[in-house]
């Protein structure tokens, strides 16, 4: 039995994928907003321990082209990758301590801008005009999306369009490094200890070395929702890469973009925080430009 072109076995990963990952979004928010647990850091470091156990098991825990790899070899080619993506993680993570999942997601929206920047100014590729007059509904439709957002805090905006800005960098690299090495699964799960030593530094620097586990664990309500918001996780890396599998580009895209209104309602009908008209037609101007981006905008060679 097939529901557009898919076997219920696909539409199973892609359903599930997409639940995974409504949900792990919201998860973070509830721990910090609602069980008053305010320590994103170590809450990421419980996602990378979990992600790495579950990629490892994927793997066998046997990476092959990791053996090419010396120590100053790791540390040139995939430490640099770990930094961004731990930056990218802690940042996203850490937004979401100040403003409402419904209004991160709306500006993670911007991620296509973000990418061609970085792709510009620091790796010199050129864009066509499509890519460019694209630029102008994304940005745009953000800044519609920040007006219209009542609960609107600083910090975890400057925190959320961090985590893009660091996200553009790390796919960028992470795209050089996985066409000479590793497989998306294989480089989750490389990464995974860097991640981990970067998430643990800053939970220690800025968290406390002692207060978060020590609150950890004498909160048997936070304990349960952290452990379960790293299963979750784990499982949203696991079925991201088994959906690549599955999908073309552009339905990746599809599925991401339908992710955001169903955070915002899930976001809403969990905190409360209310969804304006304004955001309502900034994510739809957004959406519009990343269409444009996906369908007419391209490298050109110099």
């Amino acid at each position: 039995m097939n529901i557009l072109g898919y076997t219920i076995g696909e539409v199973a990963i892609i359903v599930a994928n997409f639940t995974c990952n409504v949900a792990l979004v919201n998860s973070v928010k509830f721990i910090q907003y609602t069980l008053h647990y305010p320590y994103p850091l170590l809450i990421s470091a419980m996602h990378m321990i979990f992600s790495w156990l579950a990629c490892g098991v994927y793997v066998k825990f046997n990476v092959p082209a990791l053996r090419e790899y010396t120590f100053s070899r790791y540390m040139k080619e995939v430490f640099p990758v770990a930094a961004m993506a731990s930056a990218s993680i802690g940042c996203g993570n850490m937004a979401l301590k100040y403003i409402f999942p419904s209004f991160h997601e709306l500006l993670q929206q911007t991620s296509p801008a973000a990418q061609v920047l970085v792709c510009v100014l620091i790796y010199h590729q050129h864009y066509n005009l499509p890519t460019y007059l694209s630029m102008i509904p994304i940005c745009g439709g953000a800044i519609m999306c920040s007006g219209g957002e009542v609960n609107f805090n600083i910090i975890g905006v400057t925190f959320s369009i961090g985590a893009v800005l660091t996200r553009a960098l790390k796919n960028t690299m992470q795209s050089r490094l996985m066409t000479t090495s590793f497989t998306n699964i294989e480089l989750l799960y490389v990464l995974a200890p860097a991640n981990l030593f970067f998430f643990l530094t800053g939970s220690f620097l800025f968290e406390g070395l002692f207060e978060p586990t020590r609150q950890l664990i004498s909160t048997p309500n936070a304990l349960v929702a952290v452990v379960f918001s790293a299963l979750l996780a784990c499982t949203y890396n696991l079925l991201a890469f088994k959906m690549l599998q599955v999908l073309s580009p552009v339905g990746a895209m599809v599925v991401h973009t339908l992710k955001t209104p169903a955070t915002l309602i899930v976001s809403t009908l969990l905190f409360g925080n209310k969804i304006g008209i304004l955001q309502v037609l900034g994510f739809v101007v957004i959406t519009a430009g990343v269409y444009y981006y996906k369908n007419y905008g391209k490298e050109v060679k110099a």
